[in-house]
């Protein structure tokens, strides 16, 4: 049994060697991972010499007390996999992913399969094992290790765009590889792998099974997980302590109960967190989580590659001049894979208009880029230890698959920079230098100013202020030689996406400051992201039009105006409006300080003409705002002006909390008058958490007596005409009833406006007015088309229940033909009369 206390103080020891390579790779000009690769590799070396000989010492208990003298793939898989994929997918920015999915899914699941395929067809053409035997060994190597490759692209100043392709694919390439590893070794094995159906046949099901349960139980497993947390939201710490917990426990169910894939179940839940934790995690649990999972992730990603690099030494012992050859083919069909995949794949991809197209450079970078590591020589002892697979199996495997990953490491990590820099990935483009030198002067100008007002303040000589500010300002001189040479196209459009992103930032400042709720927080946060994917494709029109999509009324808030219609379920058409209402209100705040920031900013950075357009922009969605708003408000005043004084007492207690933060701060009150203040804060706020019910206002009664032509009926006739009478919500742009279609039905406007268009002219009618009388009246077509031009409050009234109508209250049938009557003459005169002046 290992000795516990000398397996933590070599594990320290280890940590505290793996930070030192740190600053000693970048003084190197080395990834990391290579040189923690090399401290693994020296490590075993020295466990399998001190082993061989029977040699004791501190050296050799160091390296046996690591692992107690024996590294198993299943503590590696189980123990760092789990963190490994949970850090990665939590920090993946899952937006950008998402425009991006055609080509990283391409790249992340197609090149695994082709990779199998091509590496398993040249090995099987060139060795004496069987072909399952070799697209096994082509997963295997298929998985690639990102930390390397995202190093690099830091350091070196990659695109953006180009380093969330390369992470996409490493997030999803090793649940490809993995789940198409356990598909494999059950072929090789004939159901070894306790499923019972691995067969040939079956194959590609079982793959789709493994890889889309997964998915699906990752997904799920992340929705209720944020159920499960919603009562810690006051307490971050164990906000923090909970999603510990979740990559493992999602892993686990989903391999040794659901058996689907562990690490496409623990990547989905990743995601999730990543994607929607932000809004749904306390302020304070957010931050504690990006810091604790970034030394987590930190961590296991270098464990988990020195335990296997630990192993190299004993793979490689016995390998012979037939290996190196196989090697060496391996070598080849696994870069030739991938170039089929980059230059023959992805561009059908641009040609279908599913993705957009990826640069030469971009493509060569991702090539040379594919590195290998810890998850490849994990998933090679995991073939070691399989005794059904054969000694010669293994060897075949084992020894090639850590050729490769030393080959990638040596070879492609220590030369990527300088294949970045020969394809110019690494230096800045045109327009990125001119605004860069913009920004350069704008701030030293401004710095200049600076100092002889700090000389003022601290007394010092003017004269020695004035030779420092020239002093600085003589740098300068380059800069203002330069035309501001970026096209006001290209300045408007980078003006636009930086807009964006300080939109998006206010959101969750003020999400932080309690501000909002979640759900606008979350509806906010996806409109933002659209403003500035449309900004970067589209400049002006295109964010335009995404800002018009933003205040137009999304599918799910029609599909609960036809819940009401249809089956008169208030609730969700009411908390809709009331949604819509909080959002308008938050986004016309977001807007006028975007509009402040654009004058104290932009005016400066991007030059006074692009300013004008910006400012024009945010004022053209300012103005949408405040009319869809006003709408609501002239609509629901009474629930605006209850929303309103939420807001400012919501406002309120956020200011108090702050002056209690800062007498805590000031050491004016002690820590438990401080906690009993917050406390008390904390009360009041969750008595606002819940949202006033909203009113719709669609009781038939009240709707009937609004309408002047009830006016003066019985209280009994009244309710005999609400019986017949069925409420009706609209909102503004939706068609009521169409030209052409059969009139079964007429309307009565209790509140609004609505838009009548025929013969090419429009009417308008109001309260009081009704419509698509004519249609059932002759049981003829519509001959005109309605629309809402305001939320509308209507009374639908069937051509059955009008007959009913009719047959009682006689008088209110003939006062409907009458007015038809006079509105169809009429509004034949208007046609008539505006033809002939157009003639004229």
């Amino acid at each position: 049994m290992p000795d516990i206390a000398l397996a933590v103080l070599a594990i320290s020891v280890l940590i505290v060697l793996v930070a030192l390579l740190q600053p000693l790779a970048a003084r190197l000009s080395l990834p990391h991972s290579v040189l923690i690769a090399g401290l693994g590799i020296a490590l075993g070396s020295v466990a399998s010499a001190t082993g061989a000989i029977g040699s004791g010492g501190p050296l050799s208990e160091f390296t046996h007390a690591l692992t107690g003298g024996e590294i198993r793939s299943e503590a590696i898989l189980h123990i760092f996999l789990p963190i490994l994929l949970f850090e990665a997918g939590l920090h993946m920015d899952v937006r950008r992913m998402m425009d991006e999915m055609a080509p990283i899914l391409t790249l992340a699941v197609v090149a695994v399969l082709v990779c199998s395929l091509v590496v398993g067809v040249a090995l099987w053409g060139t060795s004496s094992h069987e072909l399952l035997l070799c697209l096994l060994l082509g997963a295997i190597v298929a998985t690639t290790d990102p930390a390397a490759v995202i190093g690099i692209f830091r350091d070196a100043g990659a695109p953006r765009r180009l380093t969330i392709l390369v992470e996409g694919e490493s997030l999803l390439n090793d649940a490809a590889a993995i789940t198409l590893y356990i598909v494999l070794v059950g072929l090789l094995t004939s159901g070894g792998d306790g499923h019972g159906e691995a067969d040939a046949g079956g194959a590609p099901l079982l793959f789709l099974r493994f890889f889309i349960g997964g998915g699906l139980f990752g997904f799920i497993a992340g929705r209720l997980a944020f159920m499960v947390m919603r009562p810690l939201n006051r307490f971050p710490v164990a906000e923090v302590a909970f999603t510990l917990a979740l990559p493992y426990i999602a892993y686990i169910v989903a391999e040794r109960y659901l058996h689907v894939s562990g690490v496409v179940a623990v990547v989905t839940v990743a995601l999730v967190v990543g994607s929607t934790g932000r809004v749904r995690i306390s302020a304070e649990g957010w931050e504690g989580l990006e810091k604790v999972w970034a030394l987590l992730g930190f961590c296991a990603s270098t464990l988990i590659f020195i335990f296997a690099a630990m192993l190299v030494p004993e793979f490689l012992r016995d390998a012979t001049v037939e290996d190196g050859l196989l090697l060496l083919v391996l070598i080849a069909a696994a870069f030739a894979a991938r170039a089929i995949v980059l230059w023959g794949l992805l561009p059908v991809l641009t040609w279908l208009k599913v993705g957009q197209p990826i640069s030469t450079p971009y493509r060569v970078v991702i090539l040379w880029g594919g590195l290998r590591g810890a998850v490849t020589l994990a998933l090679a002892l995991a073939v070691s230890e399989n005794p059904l697979l054969g000694p010669e199996a293994t060897h075949f495997v084992v020894v090639l698959a850590t050729g490769f990953v030393l080959w990638t490491l040596l070879i492609n990590a220590t030369t990527l920079r300088i294949v970045m820099r020969a394809l110019g990935l690494n230096a800045l483009s045109a327009t990125e230098l001119a605004l860069r030198d913009r920004a350069l002067h704008q701030a030293r100008e401004g710095i200049a100013e600076r100092i002889e007002e700090i000389a003022a303040e601290q007394h010092l000589s003017p004269e020695v202020a004035k030779e420092a500010a020239e002093a600085y300002r003589s740098r300068l001189s380059g800069l203002a030689s330069r035309p501001f040479m970026i096209d006001p196209k290209e300045r408007e459009r980078m003006g636009l996406m930086a807009l964006a992103n300080r939109e998006r930032d206010l959101v969750v400042e003020h999400f932080d400051q309690k501000l909002m709720s979640r759900r606008t927080t979350v509806d906010l946060l996806a409109q933002v992201g659209r403003l500035h994917d449309a900004a970067m494709t589209g400049g002006r029109a295109g964010y335009l039009a995404a800002a018009a999509r933003n205040i137009d009324f999304g599918p799910s808030f029609r599909l609960a105006i036809q819940l009401q219609r249809y089956s008169g379920w208030d609730r969700p058409l009411s908390s809709g409006i009331a949604d819509r209402l909080e959002m308008l209100k938050v986004a016309r705040m977001m807007i006028e300080m975007l509009q402040r920031h654009a004058e104290a900013e932009m005016r400066r950075l991007l030059g006074a003409e692009v300013w004008q357009s910006l400012n024009a922009v945010l004022t053209t969605r300012l103005d949408a705002c405040v009319a869809a708003i006003e709408a609501l408000r002239l609509q629901y005043p009474d629930y605006e002006r209850r929303m309103s004084e939420r807001f400012l007492r919501w406002a309120a207690l956020r200011l108090e909390s702050a002056e209690y933060d800062e007498l805590r701060n000031q050491q004016f009150i002690s820590g438990e008058i401080y906690e009993d203040l917050q406390r008390d804060v904390g009360r009041l706020y969750e008595t606002l958490q819940k949202r006033p019910q909203l009113d719709l206002g669609l009781s038939t009664a009240e709707l009937v007596r609004r309408l002047p032509f009830f006016q003066g009926l019985s209280e009994e006739r009244i309710g005999q005409i609400c019986k017949l009478l069925k409420p009706i919500f609209a909102v503004p742009g939706e068609a009521i009833v169409q030209a052409g279609d059969r009139g079964d039905t007429m309307y009565f406007i209790s509140s609004g406006a609505v838009e009548i268009g025929r013969g090419g002219r429009k009417f308008r009618l109001g309260r009081g007015d009704f419509f698509g009388e004519m249609a059932v009246l002759i049981s003829g077509r519509r001959n005109a088309t309605v629309t809402a031009i305001a939320f509308c409050k209507l009374l639908a009234l069937t051509a059955r229940d009008l007959q009913a109508l009719a047959s009682a209250h006689p008088d209110l049938r003939r006062t409907i033909t009458e007015v038809a009557r006079a509105r169809s003459a009429e509004t034949e005169r208007t046609i008539s009369a505006l033809g002939e002046e157009e003639a004229v």
